[in-house]
């Protein structure tokens, strides 16, 4: 995922996918991933037939908006328009208590981090309070875009809401504002990938994007779930939330979790531990 620069303009995405384009022109090796995953239309061409292929400026927009999240330049020309206009609905205030709160946060994972005591509870009754006030958010204003509360706010609030996957219906809320938020523009698509995937991977369901971990039998470690519908096309609904190529997301995880040290789980181990999820958070029952 690509970031928008701060105050981001038009005219600076419209150079960004000329650039694209240009270095499409030119045989640019640096983009041939990039354009590959994300115009679906080169799936499964290799090298020479990507750059063979014609590239014109509106799929080179389309791929620009695809790295920041966004399945059309419509939807991110949408959220910039909405992150920049001034208008009635911004409220300065809701987005600084969001900002503050998210800052709490992140503030109580650094305690229970270090182990210091009372460090969990603590946090768990913060992710609790937290559900309450976003969901007085959700019923007051809706989802909680770039036009209420800027774009920072509407990230600290997806953090706030997606601390609480020990509540089923609450993430499935969640998930369904951001599906009507993101033909506005009003969200990314990778939040909402990730949202949808976690509640459909506790609830035990296949995902949809395979962006929610799960144990993998033939490797023997926690990865990307590869229990997902219509496998052939999982790479094109990745490409159009703004997530990696599957194959390359789960070598690249693999990558960070051995040089992290990430902790190693048996099968029986981490299907212990996924069941008691799904049954604090109402995933399933008993």
């Amino acid at each position: 995922m690509k970031h928008l620069p701060q105050n981001p303009s038009f005219e600076y995405l419209r150079r960004e996918a000329r650039g694209l384009r240009a270095k499409h022109r030119s045989k640019d090796i640096s983009v041939f991933k990039i354009i590959g995953h994300f115009d679906t239309s080169f799936h499964g061409l290799d090298q020479d037939e990507v750059f063979a292929r014609k590239f014109s400026i509106i799929d080179a927009q389309r791929v620009t908006a695809r790295q920041y999240c966004f399945a059309s330049w419509r939807r991110l020309k949408l959220f910039v328009q909405k992150e920049t206009e001034k208008t009635s609905a911004y409220n300065p205030v809701l987005r600084q208590d969001l900002l503050r709160r998210n800052e709490m946060r992140l503030a109580l994972i650094r305690r229970a981090k270090d182990k210091r005591p009372g460090s969990q509870e603590s946090l768990r009754a913060f992710n609790e309070e937290s559900q309450e006030i976003v969901r007085k958010i959700y019923e007051r204003f809706g989802w909680p875009g770039p036009q209420l509360v800027r774009r920072d706010g509407l990230e600290a609030c997806y953090w706030l809401a997606v601390s609480h996957s020990g509540n089923s219906k609450f993430q499935y809320e969640c998930a369904m504002l951001m599906k009507e938020a993101l033909p506005k523009g009003e969200c990314y698509g990778l939040e909402y990938a990730v949202t949808i995937d976690r509640w459909l991977c506790l609830s035990y369901k296949p995902t949809i994007y395979g962006c929610f971990n799960d144990f993998n039998v033939e490797t023997g470690r926690v990865e990307y779930t590869k229990d997902f519908i219509d496998p052939v096309n999982i790479n094109k609904r990745r490409a159009e939330v703004g997530l990696p190529n599957f194959e390359a997301a789960n070598q690249d995880l693999h990558v960070r979790s051995t040089a992290q040290k990430w902790p190693r789980f048996t099968k029986a181990d981490w299907e212990k531990m996924k069941r008691q999820w799904s049954l604090e958070g109402g995933y399933i029952s008993g």
